[in-house]
């Protein structure tokens, strides 16, 4: 009941896509980023996503600032829901924490910037998607566009998705997200993108010293997170390149 309360909310709120799915499956994760290293006894996840308007890539002025403000709005409404969802949970007797879209970050023990819980696996583990060869979840209606939100929680859910997708993934012989990126951070072979080398060239964050989260990060990765995500929250990072997205091929009506 629980579960079709939430996904009945989702689809109100026009979620494009929803799944639900156990959180064991993400036990392998590094540790400290594993569902049950966030939430000791959690059994499910839950993930849903919005695309991102594809003319906005398109757009020949104003592309980089309305995608960034795009993304910020949207993060504050799969936020909100996030928390709303982990809130309905509690309630019912159950223990729920949302798992935020972009901020704050964690720094893992390979010195990597990341999420607390990696939302692109959780979102191909739910259902809702596949890793494409630019790393990022993609879906044969949305292509490379969907923002993600999400929520780990105690109670035993059935899983369930909607829509109901066969995902076939990239075509063997695209390499288009990989030729593209300017700093050769996709490793399109192994569906991965070398994020620090795609932070260092896309973020823009002038209210955050590179120099002081260096050395922070050097000797004190917590501190490093903590300081970067205060630094960096929502809309104090702007990003110059989205070409891993905006150039995909895949679920674009313009390609089918």
């Amino acid at each position: 009941m629980i579960a079709n309360q939430i996904r009945q909310i989702a689809e109100n709120e026009n979620i494009s896509v929803f799944g639900i799915s156990a959180a064991s499956k993400m036990a392998d994760e590094l540790p400290g980023h594993r569902p049950t290293d966030l939430l000791p006894g959690a059994q499910s996840m839950i993930c849903f996503g919005i695309p991102v308007p594809h003319n906005i890539y398109d757009m020949p002025i104003y592309e980089l600032e309305t995608t960034w403000r795009s993304q910020n709005l949207f993060y504050r409404r799969l936020d909100t829901l996030s928390i709303r969802f982990a809130s309905i949970l509690e309630e019912s007797g159950a223990g729920a924490i949302p798992i935020y879209g972009c901020m704050p970050l964690g720094i893992n023990k390979m010195g990597v910037v990341v999420g607390y819980l990696n939302q692109i696996r959780m979102g191909e583990v739910t259902g809702i998607g596949t890793i494409g060869k630019n790393g990022l979840l993609i879906h044969s209606r949305y292509g490379s566009r969907l923002m993600l939100g999400g929520l780990l929680t105690t109670a035993i859910l059935p899983e369930m998705r909607y829509p109901e997708i066969v995902e076939p993934g990239c075509p063997p012989n695209c390499q288009i997200c990989a030729d593209a990126c300017p700093v050769n951070a996709i490793m399109a072979d192994k569906k991965q993108v070398d994020i620090m080398c795609c932070l260092r060239y896309t973020a823009r964050t002038p209210a955050m010293s590179m120099i002081k989260f260096a050395i922070l990060r050097a000797f004190n990765p917590q501190v490093a997170a903590r300081f970067m995500s205060l630094r960096t929250f929502d809309e104090h990072t702007f990003h110059i390149c989205s070409k891993c997205v905006a150039l995909c091929p895949y679920g674009n009506a313009k390609s089918r």
